[in-house]
């Protein structure tokens, strides 16, 4: 009897056991729980320390800028030079014979040089009025029949009483120049003429233009 009484309280004891393993069959899942709290905590706390770092890095500072405005230059126009071979009337012209060059006045100021082929001695150094102007003209000085242009008259020659102008190289009965037009204000045909002043066919335009009747032509040389 006793026996079979220990046999129960045995068998009890070991039906307890089982209870107990069966009722504890739950816990390993509460040790889940408490294990993934902390993992899905942790990156939480990583990336709110991130977003912090990356809001310091972005922090711009703007300095503030000083625009210099340049200072308004003056340009200042060199007055024109007067020049003391030049007749005072408004348009006008100087002869130079000795170095076989002209020039065209502007209210006294000299305008740029062109280069011209002239007699040695006439005419004299002296001040004169343009009194005639003839687009085509001829002439047979020099044994030889030759026309020219732009012919614009100042003077007279001594001798011959013959016009003494400004124009172009004379043109020969043969189409021909009575000189090269690159010879024109060298020393090579220095005296060709008998007074008159040869020019470029392009500079006898000019001076047709600018000279008129009464303005002034001045020979230096």
């Amino acid at each position: 009897m006793l026996l079979r009484a220990c046999a129960g309280v045995a068998l009890l004891f070991v039906v307890a056991q089982c209870t107990d393993a069966a009722a504890s069959t739950p816990a390993p899942a509460t040790v889940v729980e408490t294990t993934v709290a902390p993992a899905t905590t942790a990156p939480a706390t990583t990336v709110a320390e991130t977003t912090t770092t990356i809001a310091e890095a972005t922090t711009t500072t703007v300095q503030a800028t000083t625009t210099t405005v340049p200072e308004p230059t003056t340009t200042t126009v060199a007055a024109p030079v007067i020049d003391p071979n030049c007749p005072t009337t408004a348009h006008a012209a100087v002869i130079d014979r000795d170095r076989q060059r002209a020039y065209l006045c502007d209210n006294g100021v000299a305008l740029p040089e062109f280069v011209v082929t002239t007699a040695i001695g006439q005419p004299d150094p002296g001040t004169y009025p343009v009194y005639a102007k003839s687009m085509h003209a001829s002439s047979r000085m020099g044994g030889h029949y030759s026309t020219m242009t732009h012919f614009v008259a100042f003077a007279h020659g001594e001798e011959t009483g013959a016009r003494v102008a400004f124009h172009t190289v004379p043109v020969l009965r043969n189409g021909e120049y009575a000189q090269p037009l690159a010879s024109v204000g060298t020393q090579l045909h220095f005296g060709d003429t008998s007074g008159c002043i040869r020019v470029l066919p392009e500079q006898g335009q000019v001076i047709w233009d600018w000279l008129q009747k009464g303005d002034e032509v001045r020979v230096i040389t």
